[in-house]
């Protein structure tokens, strides 16, 4: 092979690569950081050296594990829903009920952590699919937009945990105003890698390996994703929309729960009121889902680096005096170049259609 025939392999792989809808809003997002780190007068390839040694070595890898996470899990809620066409806005709320859910399980429950756990993760589960459902039938059955009582539901979550929270179970004995402090029996085990990362990683990495192995190889994933792609054309070909709204809500409802039972006995040990909300994690799981275009394995790696980008985040500012919500810059940027990318190509699109419109009947007065 001569120079010629490899110079032209690679610039078709750097093609390829930069042909992926995911190397762009990266390779924007990090030039956009660089920027802002020269302006304010740091050194932005050592801010960026320190956050990526902050977030793969040591306890950072752990940490960047365990914040993975979550995110994970609440990208994979989302894109239940979303791969479906339905815009689910309320991870947040069922996140927030399945975790008090699950720590009242595991606070009062009695019985051997092998049992009480299970049930605990069981709990927030069913509690998050129940309040998922409610939006869905108010769509369904009373034509709700989905969206919008999404939404406002998260607001009534928050009220009813905070009420909970504040008076039936309130821990008198901290000055939080939180619940009790979970048994350590009822804690979900830590598994001797990195410096002891927990079990729920396991678990994640298998409901990936589930929503892959039913959007692929199953009839119910084909016709979520026909109901995504035209819900119309979907109803027509006898898909029943509306049933099927009802389940990937209750699908989305069921994993928040689950990823908020495992915030509480997992890594926080009580229910803080309001603590899950500040975190965030529900609305950086939905970032996490619409840059990995709902794709499982996308979603792996794509809440592999957010984690990275918020541990690693907070190591630049200890190390390299630039502050951590520089992270979030970047996060917020990588979805404007990916929400801007996807706009950009609808439009280009639905022009060549309509030049290809303008066209045929040309043609067709010449035959």
């Amino acid at each position: 092979m001569d120079r010629t025939d490899r110079l032209d392999r690679l610039a078709q792989g750097v093609r390829q690569i930069w042909a992926n809808p995911a190397v762009f809003p990266f390779v924007f997002a990090f030039s956009v950081g660089l920027a802002v780190v020269l302006l304010t007068g740091g050194n932005p390839f050592f801010a960026y050296q320190e956050m990526f040694v902050g977030a793969v070595t040591g306890s950072g890898l752990r940490n960047t594990l365990d914040q993975a996470v979550p995110i994970i899990g609440m990208a994979l809620a989302v894109s239940a829903a979303f791969r479906a066409g339905v815009i689910n806005l309320g991870g947040e709320g069922q996140m927030v009920l399945g975790g008090l859910a699950g720590a009242l399980v595991a606070i009062y429950m009695p019985g051997p952590g092998a049992l009480v756990v299970p049930l605990a993760m069981a709990a927030g589960m069913v509690t998050g699919m129940l309040w998922a459902m409610l939006p869905a039938l108010g769509q369904t059955r009373l034509r709700l937009p989905i969206l919008i009582t999404s939404l406002l539901l998260n607001y009534v979550a928050r009220s009813i945990t905070g009420y909970l929270v504040r008076f039936p179970f309130l821990d008198d004995s901290v000055t939080l105003t939180s619940t009790e402090k979970i048994p350590e029996a009822a804690r979900i085990p830590k598994m001797p890698l990195f410096g002891g990362v927990s079990l729920s990683l396991v678990l994640v990495l298998l409901l990936g390996g589930l929503a892959w192995l039913v959007y692929k190889r199953t009839v119910v994933g084909y016709e979520t994703q026909m109901a995504g792609l035209n819900g119309s054309f979907a109803r027509y070909g006898g898909i029943g929309v509306e049933r099927q709204t009802v389940g990937v809500m209750a699908v989305a409802g069921a994993v928040g729960g689950l990823i908020g039972t495992h915030l509480i006995i997992g890594s926080a040990y009580r229910f803080i009121d309001g603590e899950l909300v500040v975190s965030g994690l529900a609305w950086t799981g939905l970032l996490v889902s619409l840059l990995a275009a709902n794709r499982p394995g996308f979603i792996l790696a794509a809440g592999l680096l957010f984690a990275g980008l918020q541990i690693g985040g907070q190591s630049m500012q200890r190390n390299a005096g630039v502050s951590w919500r520089l992270a979030q810059v970047l996060q917020a940027v990588v979805i404007v170049a990916v929400a801007s990318r996807l706009a950009l190509g609808r439009r280009r699109r639905k022009g060549r259609r309509s030049a290809e419109a303008e066209i045929e009947p040309a043609h067709v007065g010449e035959v």
